[in-house]
Parts: C-alpha cells; structure tokens; sequence
C-alpha cells in the first residue's frame, strides 16, 4: 500500500515535471518545478528515500530563492553545505543515495544559465540521475516521468533550434 500511495503523488509531481518539460520561459519553468519538488518531498518520504526528500527540500528552497531572484553565491553555499551534510548523513542506500546529492549540487551551481537550451540540457542531464535513483526505490511512476521529462526537454530544444517561421 505504502509503494501504491508513494507512485500515486510522484504520479501527480510527474505530471508537472513532464509539463515543466514543454515550457519555454524559464521562470514558469523554475515555478512548475517548485510545485514539482513539494509532491516529490512527501513522494520520497512514503518511499523511504531519505537523501531524495532531503535534497529535494532543499531544492524547494533554491527554487523559491531563484524565482524571487535571491539565489546568490552565499545562498548557494549554504544550501551545497547542507545537502552535503545532510545526505551523508542520512544516506540509507549507499552510492544510489548520493545521486540526488549529485544531481541537486549541478544543477545548483548552473541553474543560472541564460540559454534557455543550455538550461534544458542541464535538466536533461540532473533528470538522467534521479531517473536511476526513482527506479531503484521503487518510484517507478517517477521514473517513466523523468524518462518523458528528458524527451519533452530534447523535443523542445529541437523546435528551439529550427529556424523560425516568425515573419
């Protein structure tokens, strides 16, 4: 019941992951991915994945601090520090525990790229991380999301890049 309850609310964070995935502006994207994050936390925490709740939190945090333009330097080292800390701490599946660590620290420190392609190329790769970690906890919803999260962001970068019909 517990794997049952946990799939169903990544469930609902996968939708808007895979949403997220189709938007172009990159603030509605930093704001659908905070919605994301909360259902992933509570996700994780009926899933015992300790290290992904934990980064996740984390990482609702540094969402809420980029949309409203307050992520600096000090921010993201104190939120570095934190999900280092914490996760090894807490970590109760070995290296898969630390992808989320991983995953969180990337994207982080290159969240702030302008380019709105380079932008999706980071999700691509920091989602490719928690893909691994969702299947090996047994989110198996999140994880076919995250796959379709990665085709979503690939399929839009293409339509970023063909010339445009804008005349």
């Amino acid at each position: 019941m517990q794997i049952l309850i946990g799939n169903i609310v990544a469930l609902i964070a996968s939708l808007v992951m895979v949403y997220s995935g189709i938007i172009k502006q990159k603030k509605k994207i930093i704001y659908a991915q905070t919605i994301q994050i909360g259902l992933y936390i509570l996700s994780n925490l009926i899933l015992g994945g300790i290290t992904g709740a934990i980064i996740n939190a984390l990482s609702f945090i540094r969402n809420v601090l980029c949309y409203k333009d307050k992520l600096g330097y000090k921010e993201k080292i104190i939120i570095t520090i934190l999900a280092i800390i914490l996760s090894l701490s807490f970590n109760n599946l070995g290296l898969i525990g630390i992808l989320p660590l991983i995953s969180t620290i990337i994207y982080l420190w290159l969240m702030n790229i302008k380019n709105i392609v380079k932008f999706k190329i980071l999700v691509i790769f920091t989602m490719t991380l928690w893909c691994t970690y969702d299947i090996y906890i047994k989110s198996y919803s999140s994880a076919i999301f995250d796959f379709m999260n990665i085709i979503a962001n690939i399929v839009t970068i293409i339509f970023l890049l063909l010339p445009s019909n804008d005349n």
